[in-house]
């Protein structure tokens, strides 16, 4: 193929908005001139990432994270950085073709994706023939029609072994038993997933990578079988549904969590498609930083027994130092998501989901069921167990209401409610950027305030290269010389367009990011800049000398010691005029 040109790169970036492209993964809010969001490259607990629609750039002040659209969809979705160019021209129309370098991922990940991706085919055709006939009908029972199995991708996996005999033309047996498709036993290998409707487990950019197989037509073996941990598979790091989530949660401004897959499938069947499910595990410190990314608030929905309930507490104390504005959901008779809509229906689900209780509400009930408010000892314990949330609460109005209600159930009145919480003022402000105290020394600080005029300034770019066209650190100097090769081919210089120009050579697009935000004056003079020029002069005559004296140490030769020794003493002279 054709290498895509730097010119069709820039065509497809300028036919995009930043803003509009990030926010397809991250909420974004704006503030002032720019928009900010939770930073989804660390574990971000406040949001630490501006995207500038002005420059079309991002950076992280935290982690530092930064670059135009391109490297954003490069590093959120872990692909090639021409990969990411594709997805982004993909969205406006622009068609170029691209093939994925072997080093996109290790060749045994690679190979557990495309097992997984043939594998999803392969059951979902089987859904399709006579053979799944019986299978099909039971889903159209249980009210999962063709649209909801073509949107989750459901399949079927006969009583036999063909996947894995098919799978062996391409694969030796070890990549198949280390996928967890199949399994081996007396020196053969045995499909794992036998007559199961399959369901496929997918991670956050919607790449298969497991699947759970339910039973359909007997009940003497296990309800479900689970692809088991792997490279790509891995609970604690992935939510059920996360990709088809995203932009629902985006804009609605809320997730909702689920226990089960089964949940988030009849939850989409009504119409709540911002959910996601945690695949049975305990939710994680990895899952409440992809839930950060989509939103701040947050429902929990979960099972109604006793079992469900202490889901939802773990979860509750997991998110506790979050910031994230939870409410909670209770199902009555205990039971799960899946089944409430399919007996109680859907509006009675949909009530539930919009008159979610608070989080201090949810906890205040668990108080009451357990104390006795006409005893004063319990209702002095009950108002020290609810002061640490109502102290914890972001918002003010909230908070003043949540009182109001506490007076009238207690009695107690709400001046003395007020005078026990300690509510600390939160100004939001921005982000401030954390830098490690570097002492810079003249060297350095001359390189910086050359790079960062060459950014400003076109004049000063041509000015280096005709009498400098060097600095002292080797990142530096390859920072320059790039700016000079793209602005004596495009005679002009836009920082979003050069990061185009440099793909995803990130080390240099971190430099020229904190170049860019440099606290000097755009404004200049020749003579600055040829006082910073003549202290890179000075670096360099000092280089020189050093090389001279080093070279002196190990040379033998008086001759040619004597030589080296008047060119640093000429060199010297040279410094002092």
């Amino acid at each position: 193929m054709n290498k895509i040109t730097f010119e069709e790169v820039l065509s497809i970036q300028r036919k995009v908005n930043i803003v509009d492209v990030i926010k397809n993964y991250i909420s974004l809010t704006p503030r002032g001139k720019n928009y900010f969001g939770v930073c989804p490259f660390h574990d971000d607990h406040n949001p630490s990432m501006s995207v500038s629609e002005e420059k079309q750039m991002y950076k992280c002040f935290v982690c530092g994270a930064s670059g135009n659209v391109f490297n954003f969809v490069k590093e959120y979705e872990k692909i090639p950085y021409y990969a990411a160019v594709k997805k982004i021209a993909d969205q406006i129309g622009v068609n170029f073709e691209y093939h994925e370098k072997k080093e996109f991922i290790d060749e045994s990940e690679k190979k557990m994706y495309d097992i997984y991706d043939y594998a999803s085919k392969y059951y979902q055709n089987n859904l399709n023939t006579n053979l799944g006939k019986e299978a099909k009908e039971y889903l159209n029972k249980r009210s999962i029609d063709e649209d909801i199995i073509n949107t989750f991708g459901i399949g079927l996996s006969f009583d036999d072994d063909k996947l894995s005999n098919l799978l062996l033309k391409k694969y030796i047996e070890n990549d198949l038993v280390d996928s967890g498709i199949s399994i081996r036993s007396t020196n053969k290998v045995y499909d794992i997933f036998k007559n199961r409707i399959m369901f496929p487990l997918w991670d956050i950019n919607g790449k298969v990578v497991g699947f759970s197989g339910r039973i359909y037509n007997n009940t003497s073996e296990s309800k479900y079988i689970n692809s088991k941990e792997t490279k790509i598979f891995k609970k604690g790091s992935l939510l059920y549904n996360y990709h088809n989530a995203r932009e629902y949660a985006i804009k609605e401004d809320n997730i909702i969590i689920v226990e089960g897959f089964m949940d988030v499938i009849r939850l989409y069947s009504i119409g709540v498609k911002n959910v996601v499910a945690t695949m049975g595990t305990a939710i994680t410190k990895e899952h409440v930083s992809l839930i950060k990314r989509l939103s701040n608030n947050v429902t929990l929905l979960f099972d109604g027994d006793s079992a469900g309930e202490k889901a939802t507490n773990a979860c509750i104390s997991m998110m506790k130092d979050s910031n994230l504005n939870i409410k909670v959901v209770r199902l009555e008779e205990d039971l799960d998501p899946d089944d409430y809509i399919l007996k109680k229906g859907k509006d009675k689900m949909l009530s539930h989901i919009s008159h979610a209780k608070s989080l201090i509400d949810y906890k205040s009930d668990i108080y009451k069921s357990k104390l006795n408010f006409n005893d004063s000892n319990d209702l002095s314990k009950y108002l020290s167990l609810v002061k640490e949330d109502l102290e914890k609460m972001n918002d003010d109005t909230a908070r003043m209401i949540e009182i109001d209600k506490i007076s009238k159930e207690t009695g107690i009145s709400k001046d003395i409610i007020m005078s026990t919480i300690k509510v600390e003022k939160k100004e939001i402000t921005k982000p401030v950027e954390i830098k490690k105290e570097i002492r810079l020394n003249k060297y350095e600080k001359a390189s910086e305030f050359i790079l960062f005029h060459m950014v400003k300034n076109s004049n000063v770019i041509q000015y280096y290269f005709n009498n400098l066209s060097y600095l002292p650190n080797e990142l530096d100097i390859e920072l320059a010389s790039k700016i000079v090769l793209y602005y004596k081919k495009y005679k002009n210089f836009n920082l979003s367009d050069f990061i185009s120009y440099l793909e995803d050579n990130n080390d240099l697009i971190k430099r020229v990011m904190y170049i860019d935000e440099l606290k000097y004056s755009e404004n200049y003079t020749l003579d600055e800049i040829d006082s910073y020029f003549n202290t890179i002069r000075e670096y360099i005559k000092k280089e020189e000398i050093r090389k001279l004296q080093n070279k002196m140490k190990t040379e033998t030769n008086e001759v040619v010691k004597r030589e080296l020794a008047a060119k640093i003493i000429e060199l010297k002279v040279k410094g002092e005029d």
